[in-house]
């Protein structure tokens, strides 16, 4: 299954509570770049810029579609063209947008140095989660709250999941 979503929605604590439910290995995306690009993700914005991070987490999700995990995503997966379309062309694997009101997504990261575009103005980062969220609705088999408790977000993922029989 692929987790979606803005900036502080919950994507990687809530892949590692369905990781532990459903038994299954967690890949969150923002820890592989790193890895890849040997440095850390500030850094890569930094001397390289987004476009040069964007092509990093292209070739994280592209090494671990393959592999029979939870994925967690960056926020702005959705915003680069290959990501994009090799998430749309997934037939065999769940996608699930996990969504808030903008104003509670914002608290969460506003003090977050390890978001570089979540340290702007409210109004710059209002308009990308705007710019982004029709592009998550495209994506997801389903939208869910994350104003409930984490506990609560991963069963609704689960109950969904065992309605429609996706088993990864």
């Amino acid at each position: 299954m692929i987790l979606i979503g803005f900036m502080g929605c919950g994507k990687t604590t809530i892949a590692h509570i369905l990781g532990k439910q459903l038994n299954k290995k967690v890949i969150d995306l923002d820890a592989v770049i790193p890895e890849l690009a040997g440095q850390t993700i500030p850094e890569i914005f930094a001397s390289e810029g987004e476009a040069a991070f964007r092509e990093y987490e292209f070739q994280a999700l592209k090494q671990t579609l393959g592999e029979d995990v939870i994925i967690a995503t960056g926020g702005g997966v959705v915003t680069y063209g290959k990501s994009y379309s090799t998430l749309i062309e997934l037939k065999n694997r769940p996608v699930y947008f996990l969504n808030a009101p903008f104003e509670k997504l914002y608290k969460r990261i506003q003090q977050d140095e390890n978001r570089p575009l979540g340290n702007q103005d409210i109004e710059k980062v209002r308009d990308l989660y705007q710019s982004r969220l029709g592009k998550y609705k495209a994506l997801s088999d389903l939208e869910v709250s994350t104003l409930q408790t984490v506990e609560e977000t991963a069963s609704e993922i689960i109950a969904h999941m065992n309605r429609t029989n996706h088993g990864s």
